[in-house]
């Protein structure tokens, strides 16, 4: 199909199947109706490097967000040693301070 609209697009725009789409796109392509060109773009494709694109963009961002999960447990991690160390050493406990 040439346009900016792909079939699934006009299928929720019109409340058709993409089946039915798609033989009204057959039907009108078989008259040689310039509106269909031999080599169209596909906007699904664009569509897709942009979802690829995305999807490369919700990785990196959920390794930095699990990198920083890490880095807090950790940090929790150390400050509960701490405190344990408090505690047998002088007797501290932070816990009830709070």
């Amino acid at each position: 199909m040439s346009g900016s609209k792909t079939v699934q697009m006009l299928s929720e725009e019109y409340g058709m199947s993409r089946n039915a789409i798609n033989h009204m796109v057959s039907r009108h392509k078989s008259k040689l109706s310039p509106t269909f060109e031999a080599n169209p773009i596909l906007p699904a494709m664009s569509c897709m490097k942009a979802t690829e694109e995305s999807t490369e963009k919700l990785l990196q961002e959920n390794r930095e967000l699990r990198h920083r999960l890490d880095q807090a447990k950790l940090k929790i991690e150390s400050y509960e040693i701490m405190g344990d160390i408090l505690q047998e050493s002088y007797g501290i406990d932070l816990l009830k301070n709070l």
